[in-house]
């Protein structure tokens, strides 16, 4: 019994020493929470992608024309939803967009010049199938060609073979291909 005296003297004692230590250091953490979440949600859209960067221009122009941009349904799809790991998984997401911002400013301050075609391929090849999965998980629920029902048959079998990879047949889904769009 004494000992937890003792312990709750301890603790109200260091609260009123430091309390306002505290107070300012938790208003501080309370500010970067919200500064944090409030450039996380701006950064996030696709606007800022095209207006922010002039190489994202023809990528932004192209998806707005794609099925992912515009649809007869009205539903967009926003860019950090194909191009980063999803939200719910927080921290692998946040540190993805960290990664992925940096070394855009590096590139476009540091880097060479743009190469649209070059940039364009490594792109397609970073993209995960399970990202195309993440939205599109009835695959087999609708209705289609024997040979896309195949194809994809054989995509959720075998999701790491090269050729099963949902871009390895819907490379144009996320960005129109318009060669007007990609000239300089």
């Amino acid at each position: 019994m004494g000992l937890c005296i003792r312990t709750i003297r301890f603790v109200l004692a260091t609260v009123r020493k430091r309390g306002l230590t505290f107070l300012v250091g938790f208003a501080f953490a309370l500010f970067c929470f919200v500064a944090i979440n409030a450039a996380l949600e701006y950064t996030s859209t696709s606007r800022f992608c095209g207006a922010a960067c002039h190489e994202m221009g023809p990528a932004y122009r192209t998806w707005e024309l794609s099925t992912h941009g515009a649809n007869k349904y009205g539903f967009r799809v926003e860019c950090i939803e194909c191009h980063l790991p999803p939200k719910d998984k927080f921290f692998t997401h946040l540190a993805a967009k960290s990664y992925t911002g940096a070394k855009d400013v590096y590139k476009h301050y540091l880097g060479p010049d743009y190469d649209l075609e070059k940039t364009r391929k490594m792109v397609l090849d970073q993209i995960s199938s399970r990202r195309c999965l993440h939205c599109h998980d009835s695959l087999l629920l609708k209705p289609g060609s024997s040979a896309s029902m195949k194809a994809h048959l054989e995509a959720i079998n075998e999701p790491l073979a090269p050729q099963n990879r949902c871009v390895a047949c819907h490379e144009d889904a996320g960005h129109q291909r318009l060669e007007k769009l990609f000239s300089p």
